[in-house]
C-alpha cells in the first residue's frame, strides 16, 4: 500500500531586461512517499514489518504489524477485545491493578489495585465476594445441532448452535485447573470426537474460552475395500469450510479435499488405488478463513479402512485378492521374484521395500491359508 502526500512550491523568478521586465513563475511539485513494506515507519504508519499478519498478541512486546502497517490487536492497547478472551484492557501488561498482565480480571482480595503498604500488619486488597466463578465458551460447531459440554468429567449442559454453527455457553466452575470437553451428533447421527481444552479458572472472575472449533464428524460408505474402489467419506462440519482427509499418521498432506455446504454437510469420493493391502486409518479436519489468516480444526475421530474382497478382509499376502493365501499367490510371487521396482513397487512386493525377495516369501508363508 503506497500513500502520496503532495506539496506545491511556487518559486518566482524575476528577470530584469534593459527595455523589458518579465516575471516568470515556475511551479514545482514535491512528492512524499509512504510505502508499507519498505521496512521504514513512514507517515501514517504504526509499524513496518514484512511477514507479520497482525494476529492477536497477549503482550505489548509481542504485538504484530498487519498488512496495512498498523498494529494488530493486543493486550495493552486499551481496547477491550472480548473475542480474543480479554475481560479488561487498561493499556498495560501489569498485574496488581485489577486487570492482569494478560487482560484478565483480577478479583478483589488478590492484591490487585488495593494493597496498603504502610503501617504494621496492613492487609492488602478487599475480601468482598465479587460473585460466582463463571466459564464462558464461544465457538463454532455444526449448524442447528446440539453441542454437549463436559467439565472435569461431568456433563454441565448443552446449547444449540445457530444456522451458522455459532454458539455461546456459560457454566459455573470451581477455581483451579479445569478440563472442558465438547461434542455433537451430526445430522446423520454420527458422533463427533470430544474436543478437550485444559485451562485455569480464577475465583470470582469470568474465564473465557473463545473461538473453539469443533472438528468434523466422519463416516465411510464401506470399511473394507479392494484397492481401486471409490469409497464415499461424509460428515458434517462448520459451514462453508474446506475439508481435508488424511491417511494413517500423516496429518500435514491431505489425500483428498472437499467443501462443506451451508448446512455443514460434506461428501468426498476417495480413490483407494494408492492404498496398500493393509489396514489404514482415515481422519478429517476443517479449514476456514482466507490465507494467511486461515483457521483449522483439530483432527476428527478415526475410521478404520481394511483391504478386503466382497466385504471380507484380507492381507497383503493375498496377491490375487481371493481372501486366501495359497499356491496361486505363491505362483504370482515366483513370477515377480527378484524384480525391483522403479517409482512403484512390484505387485508381489508384500513388504513394500521395492523388490520381491525372501522377505516377501516369508510373509506369504506366515499368512498361508492353503
Amino acid at each position: 500500500m503506497t500513500r502520496f502526500k503532495a506539496t506545491t512550491l511556487i518559486t518566482i523568478f524575476s528577470l530584469a531586461l534593459p527595455f523589458l521586465a518579465l516575471a516568470q513563475s515556475v511551479a514545482t511539485t514535491t512528492l512524499t512517499l509512504s510505502v508499507c513494506g519498505n521496512l521504514i515507519v513512514d507517515a501514517n504508519e504504526d509499524c513496518d514489518v514484512i511477514g507479520e499478519t497482525g494476529v492477536y498478541s497477549q503482550t505489548i512486546i509481542g504485538r504484530q504489524c498487519n498488512v496495512q502497517c498498523l498494529w494488530g490487536p493486543y493486550c495493552g492497547d486499551g481496547i477491550l477485545q472480548s473475542s480474543y478472551g480479554e475481560d479488561c484492557d487498561d493499556g498495560n501488561n501489569d498485574s496488581g491493578d485489577f486487570c492482569s498482565a494478560i487482560c484478565r480480571i483480577e478479583p478483589a482480595g488478590s492484591g490487585g489495585g488495593g494493597s496498603s503498604g504502610g503501617g504494621t500488619g496492613g492487609k492488602g486488597g478487599s475480601t468482598k465476594d465479587v460473585g460466582s466463578t463463571v466459564v464462558n465458551i464461544t465457538g463454532k460447531a455444526y449448524p442447528s445441532r446440539t453441542v454437549n459440554f463436559i467439565l472435569d468429567g461431568s456433563s454441565v449442559g448443552t446449547v444449540q448452535a445457530n444456522n451458522q454453527g455459532a454458539f455461546e455457553f456459560s457454566t459455573k466452575a470451581s477455581p483451579g485447573t479445569a478440563t472442558l470437553g465438547m461434542w455433537a451428533i451430526d445430522l446423520l447421527g454420527t458422533k463427533s470426537i470430544i474436543l478437550s481444552n485444559t485451562f485455569d479458572v480464577t475465583q470470582g472472575a469470568v474465564t473465557s474460552l473463545n473461538d473453539l472449533l469443533l472438528p468434523p464428524s466422519i463416516k465411510v460408505s464401506q470399511s473394507n475395500f479392494n484397492p481401486g474402489d471409490i469409497i464415499t467419506v461424509s460428515g458434517q462440519s462448520v459451514p462453508n469450510a474446506t475439508i481435508n482427509l488424511y491417511i494413517d499418521k500423516n496429518s500435514t498432506s491431505p489425500v483428498a479435499s472437499g467443501l462443506s455446504g451451508t448446512n455443514g454437510a460434506w461428501t468426498i469420493s476417495y480413490n483407494t488405488s494408492k492404498l496398500s493391502s493393509d489396514s489404514h486409518v482415515l481422519r478429517a479436519r476443517s479449514v476456514t478463513g482466507t490465507a494467511p489468516l486461515t483457521v483449522q480444526s483439530s483432527l476428527s475421530s478415526s475410521v478404520q479402512l481394511s483391504a478386503g474382497v466382497g466385504g471380507k478382509p484380507t492381507t497383503s499376502s493375498d496377491l490375487n485378492r481371493d481372501t486366501k493365501v495359497n499356491l496361486i499367490d505363491f505362483s504370482i510371487l515366483i513370477f515377480w521374484w527378484q524384480t525391483a521396482g522403479g517409482d512403484s513397487n512390484p505387485p508381489a512386493d508384500i513388504n513394500a521395500n521395492g523388490k520381491v525377495s525372501l522377505e516377501d516369501f516369508s510373509i506369504l508363508l506366515f499368512n498361508w491359508t492353503g
